[in-house]
């Protein structure tokens, strides 16, 4: 599979290559050198970091020792304003002896053309950690992972299905619906909504948050929160995790209205052609 570039969040460079594997315990993003961003775009994917690692503590038993992920975080002139806001996802990784795939090397690239409206609607932090996720591995390993067939639309992973089915009041449900819609990058890589992300989905958490609204789904909508369901898939894919109370979910403090709206997170080919 040739890498892919997201049009605006989605993480998809899902072709890896395998290393060697690093030694130590835990789990770390490494952002590498941000100090050329503004004081308050450090401050964003700082905060977005510091997020996932509080959330992801480390990996699985027998994981060959892997201590984390490094990120190659930049602000680039891509393709202008409105066009591709983000690019980026998970450029090498391991197999490791637990038989689980991670993603040990990736990249998240910004457009600057777009930066100064993604931060004055304050969707800029929501947009990072949305990608980070992507390349940690939601939605693009979880085939390798077996948590997944591509086109099923049925996420199986046990973790994230029995948080599922008490978090959004499934009680029955075989599997965590996937989207399916959308075009190439937003189906098969998040959770399902309505297509367009304009109308609620009927499943709510216990305390009234509909599906609609949780940061891995295909549109984006304020306020983003993360589910359980979410944090419990990266344990799915060889992650050990830290869940808050059913009362306490992490919720993002975001404006997404006006440029930023309810919009698709969809992917492009670099000859410009949708997947």
């Amino acid at each position: 599979m040739r890498p892919t570039i997201s049009a605006i969040v989605i993480a998809t460079f899902c072709t890896l290559i395998f290393g060697a594997r690093m030694a130590s315990a835990g789990f770390f993003i490494d952002l590498g050198d941000i100090s050329s961003m503004t004081a308050s775009q450090q401050s964003a994917f700082n905060s977005a970091k510091a997020t996932w690692e509080n959330l992801i503590t480390d990996y699985q038993p027998n994981s060959g020792g892997l201590t984390g992920l490094t990120i190659k975080a930049s602000i680039m002139a891509i393709d202008g304003a409105g066009g591709i806001l983000g690019q980026a996802g998970p450029t090498s990784g391991i197999t490791a002896a637990n038989g689980f795939t991670y993603a040990t090397v990736g990249i998240m690239e910004f457009d600057s053309a777009d930066i100064a409206n993604l931060e004055s609607n304050g969707s800029f932090t929501s947009v990072i950690l949305h990608e980070m996720a992507h390349v940690i591995g939601f939605g693009t390993l979880w085939t390798d992972n077996n948590v997944y067939v591509n086109n099923s639309g049925q996420f199986t992973g046990a973790n994230a299905l029995a948080s599922y089915r008490t978090e959004f009041n499934q009680p029955t449900a075989a599997f965590v619906p996937v989207e399916l819609g959308g075009g190439g990058g937003t189906r098969n890589g998040h959770w399902d909504e309505s297509d367009g992300g304009g109308a609620n989905t009927g499943r709510q958490t216990i305390d009234g948050k509909d599906m609609r609204f949780e940061l891995m789904t295909g549109w984006l909508n304020s306020p983003a929160f993360i589910s359980n369901t979410t944090v419990m898939s990266f344990q799915d894919i060889g992650y050990i995790t830290a869940v808050p109370e059913p009362s306490s979910y992490v919720l993002l403090a975001v404006g997404l209205s006006g440029f930023w709206g309810s919009r698709r997170l969809r992917k492009q080919h670099p000859d410009g052609s949708l997947a």
